[in-house]
């Protein structure tokens, strides 16, 4: 079987033609991508996630042998198709950690384990991946990760995001839905 996290062949190639065709279509100006497993988990889901504590080792089998790639290869291949392949993908909204957390993915973000020998994505651009578990229990703290200088936001409280779009402006409002405060704002 398939391994917690990580997008199959056919799962990516449809992922990438549905990418490409909102990318030529002139009535779309913003793509929200939405997983279940965090590509950057921050508590709790670093064990799994698409990360696996940075053991690229773990991978899916088809008929009793490994599949080429590892889960941080195949990471990497679903940030290349929403980073390099298209100017419309604004955010990765994720579940699975019982938080929220915002993570900036940018340019000169540390992705990956010490001693990393295979090729590195281009991050040319910032993206945001936006985890919102916060309505489960147990609650996750967070954890050190190499990314974790790209956290803007953990916390958890209970957690609603609202996203108010108009044109080209986004603005997020994360509020606790029990005691209505507001956790943050912030423009995508």
């Amino acid at each position: 079987g398939n391994l917690r996290g990580y997008i199959m062949n056919k799962q990516l190639e449809w992922f990438e033609k549905t990418i490409t065709k909102f990318e030529k279509d002139r009535d779309i100006d913003h793509v929200f991508v939405t997983f279940h497993s965090p590509m950057f988990p921050n508590g709790g889901q670093t064990k799994n996630g698409m990360w696996y504590h940075g053991d690229n080792s773990y991978r899916p089998y088809i008929a009793g042998k490994a599949v080429e790639e590892g889960i941080i290869e195949r990471r990497d291949d679903l940030l290349n198709i929403m980073i390099n392949k298209s100017t419309k993908v604004r955010a990765v909204l994720v579940g699975d950690e019982h938080n929220y957390s915002r993570t900036e993915i940018s340019t000169g973000m540390d992705i990956y384990p010490e001693g990393w020998q295979k090729d590195k994505i281009k991050i040319d651009r910032t993206i945001w991946q936006i985890t919102n578990g916060a309505a489960g229990a147990p609650y996750y703290s967070q954890e050190s990760t190499p990314w974790t200088e790209n956290v803007r936001k953990f916390t958890a409280q209970y957690a609603l995001v609202i996203f108010k779009i108009k044109g080209n402006s986004i603005l997020a409002e994360v509020w606790n839905p029990d005691t209505l405060s507001l956790i943050e704002k912030f423009e995508l």
